[in-house]
């Protein structure tokens, strides 16, 4: 038998090869487009994956880019925002920090339930004319020199047949068969574990909080938190609790090495562990039968290439796993499937440069390792709320004024010229953001762990963070966006000095000139002008009429550094030597 021509053979067929087929049956429509997946349908409707919650730019991707808008709305779930509970874990949970939205987002993202999910893609993706192999494996790949096309080595029913291939994607997950093949796996520094399981009922962190905290509860007057990603977090953990469409829910363990992988590898282990670590939790779950468990030892790692003027590819887990504290897994998808059709249209059109595919490689191994700055070494941010709740500020600001505006406007299809300025500006918040997270470590491992505000709202309405997140929405010229990001980059500069003095006033003197040192602040050129140091000492109306835009919007929703510590200007100077 001749092997089976194709254009592109994506080899995997769940979250990430399912959307990438769909996007190039649109992006490309000519192509002719295989998918390789060893399971069968039927899937499970609670299936046994993770990776049910997505945020901004994954949850664009999906609803406009594949044009699966109506069709989320009508079968999964809307989600209210991530919410973290931030505090002592012994404490009950209406005495911890509540970090996250005080009402349904206005750019929206979704709860996913995978099984579905994926069941459905297979249907629309072979309604919009993809082949798909089901019960077939990839178990091997040549890759051809020149223009001739790759050839694919599949398993079927016990035989074994050819594909051939211009364009080959690996979708093969945590098999990384090009990874593996090219030895091109790189260690990551995020050293955390994770177990995960369902159970077939809903679990509402409202559940957790007796009824006669009556504050508490009128918090969340629509009885909406619910919908929420929420993040019960402690020393070195946090607990993830996911709503589903389908009833069920969705709760997971991610652990630092302090906390060894042994103590919840197992389903009785992992009970055991969320009755020592969250107990309000524990008591929910009682005599609930847990379904679907797994657990991953070391799950993130990096590459050293995902795309090749070669002409393959690798996307979703194929490449690289970083961390899912911020729900970035669809965002990691939406970047790799669109580079890859990008790509694979451009090819197929004859335009395909060397240097486009260099720079769409760079461009995605800097934000994953940007990505993985953000959500490293977090072992005592994630105890310290009066840290861990100013570092969500600053990390949702800077996803919405840089990453996502990169994306909403497709910025990645400019020419290239063009194209290289927004990868300075990538730099300038790389930068930037490695800065403020250094900060974060050093603040937390000073800490004490206390909590002085029972809600912090993210975003705050109105706030410089909500104008960020308001101004998501498609259409803007290259040279709109380019003043967006630049203003965000001006923005973000003056933010991080706040949030310095911030971390000065929480401390001594000598503290705060230790922290300096370590984390090499004199070297940042944040200088806070002499009337903004006199600004902060002012009280009152005056106060507040002095201080900047921003400044009022951060203290709104972080609150005044404590009464009794160092004014800014005494700590701003003596830790500063200005």
């Amino acid at each position: 038998m001749q092997p089976e021509t194709y254009d592109v053979a994506i080899l995997g067929g769940g979250l990430a090869g399912l959307t990438l087929a769909r996007q190039l049956r649109r992006r490309a429509p000519e192509a002719r487009v295989v998918v390789v997946e060893p399971s069968l349908r039927p899937l499970p409707t609670a299936c046994h994956k993770v990776g049910e919650s997505s945020v901004e730019l994954g949850s664009h991707y999906f609803a406009h880019v594949l044009g699966l808008g109506d069709y989320l709305d009508r079968e999964h779930l809307y989600k209210n925002g991530l919410r973290f509970f931030v505090g002592n874990p012994s404490a009950p949970l209406h005495e911890r920090c509540e970090i996250g939205p005080s009402g349904f987002p206005v750019v929206p993202s979704f709860q996913l339930d995978r099984g579905k999910l994926e069941e459905d893609l297979r249907a629309m993706i072979e309604a919009d004319g993809a082949t798909l192999l089901e019960g077939a494996k990839a178990t091997d790949v040549s890759l051809s020199e020149g223009d001739r096309p790759h050839e694919v080595e599949v398993t079927q029913d016990g035989a074994v047949r050819s594909l051939r291939a211009r364009w080959v994607v690996d979708a093969t997950g945590r098999r990384r068969l090009l990874q593996r093949k090219l030895d091109l796996s790189r260690p990551s520094p995020i050293g955390s574990s994770a177990a995960w399981f369902r159970v077939a009922e809903r679990v509402d962190v409202a559940e957790l909080v007796p009824e006669g905290e009556r504050a508490w509860h009128a918090r969340d007057p629509e009885h909406e938190r619910w919908l929420s990603t929420v993040h019960l977090c402690g020393h070195g953990y946090w607990v993830w609790i996911i709503p589903l469409s389908t009833g069920y829910t969705s709760i997971g363990i991610v652990a630092d090495p302090l906390h060894p992988f042994d103590t919840f590898r197992t389903a009785d282990r992992a009970l055991a562990w969320i009755r020592e670590h969250e107990p309000a939790l524990a008591r929910r779950l009682e005599g609930v039968e847990l379904r679907d468990f797994l657990a991953l030892k070391s799950y993130a790692y990096h590459s050293e290439r995902v795309f090749s003027e070669q002409r393959w590819a690798c996307v979703g887990e194929a490449g690289i796993f970083v961390d899912p504290l911020y729900s970035p897994g669809s965002d990691l998808i939406a970047f790799a499937n669109t580079f890859t059709a990008e790509l694979v249209a451009r090819d197929m059109a004859g335009t395909l440069e060397a240097e486009r595919v260099q720079a769409y490689n760079d461009f995605y191994l800097g934000w994953a390792m940007d990505t993985t700055t953000m959500l490293r070494d977090t072992a005592r941010v994630l105890a310290e709320p009066e840290v861990f709740a100013p570092k969500v500020w600053w990390d949702f600001y800077v996803y919405w004024a840089f990453a996502c505006q990169y994306y909403f406007q497709e910025i990645y299809r400019l020419p290239l010229p063009e194209h290289e300025a927004y990868a300075q500006r990538a730099a300038a918040y790389f930068e930037l953001n490695a800065r403020a997270q250094r900060l974060f470590r050093a603040w937390a491992a000073r800490g004490d762990g206390k909590v002085r505000r029972a809600q912090v709202p993210v975003p705050l309405f109105p706030s410089i963070t909500a104008e960020r997140h308001m101004d998501l929405v498609p259409g803007k010229t290259p040279e709109q966006t380019a003043e967006v990001m630049d203003q965000g980059l001006r923005d973000g500069r003056a933010i991080l000095a706040e949030l310095l003095g911030r971390a000065l006033q929480s401390m001594s003197p000598e503290e705060g000139r230790a922290l300096v040192e370590e984390v090499g602040a004199r070297g940042w050129d944040l200088g806070l002008s002499e009337e903004r140091l006199a600004a902060g000492e002012l009280t009152g109306p005056r106060r507040r009429k002095a201080l900047p835009t921003l400044t009022r919007d951060m203290e709104r929703a972080l609150g005044r550094v404590a009464d009794g510590v160092p004014g800014l200007r005494d700590a701003w100077r003596a830790a500063m030597g200005a």
